[in-house]
């Protein structure tokens, strides 16, 4: 026989036993089994609604507790994004000043090669740092004077 027939066959056979018995006692041994069974399906029922109530009171600080985990990861990332922001921000401001600091200096003549000499034409550059550059001091500026015035 299968499970499910043994059992429904079992309920059957019980119920219909337990009714039989029932109805032999007499009229106060039924009333006294009556209410009997009667405070115990209401105790049932009470203990029923009270797990149902601790049920979802356990399910409300469950779901509280992990709003609060989700609002404090979002907050710290928050923090996370906003000091990354100004690193990179720190970042972008110290290139740009670095830069303008490489973009001022002088860039240092290096002497040609050989190879790079034997492939220089005859053409004439001008170098602007050479052409801007101050080559007298205040006494040949003098002496300079006063040969154009001559």
């Amino acid at each position: 026989m299968d499970t499910k027939k043994g059992l429904l066959l079992g309920g059957v056979l019980g119920g219909a036993a337990a009714y039989l018995a029932f109805r032999t006692l007499d009229a106060e041994k039924e009333a006294e089994v009556r209410k009997h069974v009667l405070e115990t399906a209401e105790d049932a029922k009470d203990r029923a609604v009270d797990y149902a109530f601790y049920a979802a009171d356990a399910l409300a600080d469950a779901r509280e507790m992990v709003n609060d985990k989700v609002t404090d990861y979002r907050d710290s990332l928050a923090d996370t994004s906003d000091k990354v922001s100004d690193k990179l921000n720190d970042l972008k401001d110290d290139l740009n000043q670095l830069q303008g600091y490489l973009n001022t200096l002088p860039v240092a003549k290096q002497p040609l090669t050989d190879e790079e000499k034997s492939d220089e034409t005859d053409d004439i550059t001008v170098d602007m740092d050479d052409a801007f550059a101050p080559q007298n001091s205040d006494d040949e500026k003098g002496s300079d004077r006063a040969d154009h015035q001559k």
